[in-house]
C-alpha cells in the first residue's frame, strides 16, 4: 500500500521567510478539531518529517507521526478540549537537535517525547484537516529593510491606528515605517487620506478605486505578506 502524500496539504511557511533558527514556533489557531504541524527534513516538505496532530479524534487527542523511509510509526495522547471552534487557543512546538520534541499549550506541556534517531528539521508546514477550516496567527519577528509592497485600487478592510492627510505617499508609508505596532497604509491618491493599519489581525482586502494598500516587507523584499495574501 502506497503512503498517501499528505505533504502536499500543508502551507508551507518558508514560503513566507518564516525561518527556523530558534527551533520553535508559536501560534494561535481557532478551529474546532485538527490542527496540523508539519517538521520535516526538508525544505519543499517531501521527506522525513515529523507529524503533530492538535484535537484530533473529535478535538480528544494529540497524535505524533513519524515518517521515515517511507514508514510511518506514532503514538497518541488523550487531551480533551485542546482546540476551540469559538476562540484563538495559543501554542507553541519545540524541538532541538537532540531529537526532542515538545507540545506547549495554555494548560503546560502537552507532549514531551524524545526521538532516538533524529530528523534534522528544514521545513515547517501547518494545515487544519478532516473537513475543518481554521485561522490561524504566527509569531514571527523579522526585521523590516526599508522595503515596501503595494497594490492599486485595493483597500486594507481592517482595524485602523490613525487616520491623517499627508502630502504624498512617501510622506504616508514614512508615518509607519518606525511603527511596530501596525501591518501597513491605506493611500487615497485623490483626497490625500493616509491611514495606518494595525498588525496582528488577519489580512482583509476589498477593491477600492483611487486607494493604495502598502504593506512592510520583512526579511529584504521577500516576505510581503499583504501582497501573497
Amino acid at each position: 500500500m502506497r503512503t498517501p502524500n499528505y505533504e502536499n496539504y500543508y502551507t508551507n511557511l518558508s514560503t513566507f521567510q518564516i525561518l527556523l533558527t530558534n527551533r520553535f514556533i508559536k501560534f494561535h489557531v481557532k478551529v474546532c478539531n485538527d490542527a496540523f504541524v508539519l517538521l520535516s527534513a526538508a525544505n519543499n516538505l517531501q521527506s522525513d518529517c515529523y507529524q503533530i496532530c492538535i484535537g484530533g479524534h473529535g478535538n480528544s487527542k494529540v497524535f505524533l507521526r513519524v515518517r521515515r523511509n517511507g514508514t510511518i510509526t506514532g503514538f497518541s495522547l488523550w487531551e480533551s478540549g485542546l482546540l476551540s471552534c469559538l476562540e484563538f487557543k495559543v501554542f507553541e512546538v519545540n524541538w532541538e537537535e537532540s531529537g526532542r520534541i515538545t507540545l506547549m499549550s495554555g494548560r503546560g506541556t502537552v507532549m514531551n517525547w524524545t526521538d532516538p534517531s533524529p530528523i534534522q528539521i528544514k521545513g515547517l508546514g501547518i494545515m487544519t484537516g478532516w473537513g475543518s477550516e481554521g485561522l490561524w496567527i504566527l509569531e514571527h519577528l523579522s526585521l523590516f529593510t526599508g522595503f515596501y509592497c503595494s497594490e492599486s485600487d485595493t483597500y486594507g478592510n481592517m482595524t485602523l491606528l490613525s487616520t491623517t492627510v499627508q502630502r504624498s505617499r512617501i510622506t504616508c508609508t514614512a508615518e509607519f515605517s518606525t511603527r511596530n505596532d501596525c501591518l501597513g497604509v491605506n493611500f487615497n491618491t485623490n483626497t490625500k487620506t493616509c491611514e495606518i493599519v494595525a498588525g496582528g489581525q488577519p489580512i482583509v482586502k476589498s477593491v477600492a478605486y483611487h486607494w493604495k494598500f502598502y504593506s512592510k516587507c520583512l526579511n529584504e523584499n521577500k516576505a510581503c505578506l499583504a501582497c501573497i495574501v
